[in-house]
């Protein structure tokens, strides 16, 4: 199968929720789980392979990473099998249209060969202008996940998706795995951290064991913004001579 998913720990991720982050618009949803693994202390447990993947890597002190990474928090499950763990996927590379539907059934595969609870993908849609504060974060569900809809108040998405979230909401159209994709205003041009700490204070509630202080992202968002912009850039730079892989389309209205 393409892609494939390699495990390198053999963890127990038992009713854990499985959080999901691709660089759409905004970089929403990679900014908010680079975010979490790094303040939660997370853990690599696996990553993920195409040979559909650009020529890409990550380096970390000196050392090659996939670009698309599995992590997973301390926090270990209990004997009753229902935990307040979290699982991390963070992607560094913007997928072919193509591999979208792939990775979201190896995705959701995954998730249902771990036992895991709930899957959420995070996504950025773009505006003009954003405050940070009280951009709109709206939510889509398959049926299995409905029900939070109404539990955490969520404003609900109503129109056409497509991207990275339609090819999710796509693979789990007929799965008993809860499907959420929460979709935060963004700022159309670059990455918006403060819409990504937005982000992440709405899924809050849903992890109660493990508390996101959002503080510190706000504070620094023109910072980890003007890094990331350079990263981009660099990037570009670097794979202007292969075909540019397309942004997400439009996702909700």
């Amino acid at each position: 199968m393409d892609p494939k998913i390699v495990e390198t720990k053999n963890n127990s991720l038992k009713g854990s929720m499985l959080v999901v982050g691709f660089p759409t618009h905004g970089l929403v949803g990679s900014v908010a789980v680079s975010y979490l693994r790094h303040s939660l202390d997370m853990s690599p447990v696996a990553y993920m392979v195409s040979e559909e993947f650009p020529p890409t890597v990550v380096m970390e002190g000196g050392v090659v990473s996939p670009p698309v990474r599995f992590y997973a928090s301390r926090t270990v499950c209990g004997v009753n099998k229902k935990c307040n763990q979290l699982v991390a996927v963070l992607s560094d590379i913007q997928p072919s249209p193509g591999l979208l539907n792939p990775i979201g059934k190896s995705l959701l595969d995954y998730a249902e060969k771990k036992g895991i609870d709930l899957v959420v993908a995070l996504e950025g849609q773009p505006v003009e202008e954003t405050s940070g504060e009280d951009v709109r974060v709206v939510a889509m569900a398959n049926k299995a996940a409905a029900p939070l809809l109404e539990t955490y108040s969520f404003e609900k998405a109503d129109g056409l998706v497509t991207g990275f979230a339609g090819a999710l909401l796509l693979s789990s159209v007929d799965r008993s795995t809860p499907v959420l994709c929460l979709v935060s205003q963004a700022h159309r041009g670059h990455p918006d951290a403060r819409a990504a700490a937005r982000i992440l204070e709405v899924i809050n509630p849903m992890v109660p064991m493990l508390v996101f202080d959002t503080k510190p992202l706000r504070r620094k968002a023109t910072e980890i913004e003007t890094e990331l912009r350079k990263n981009m850039a660099q990037q570009a730079e670097s794979m202007k001579t292969l075909k540019e892989p397309q942004a997400g389309g439009e996702m909700y209205r």
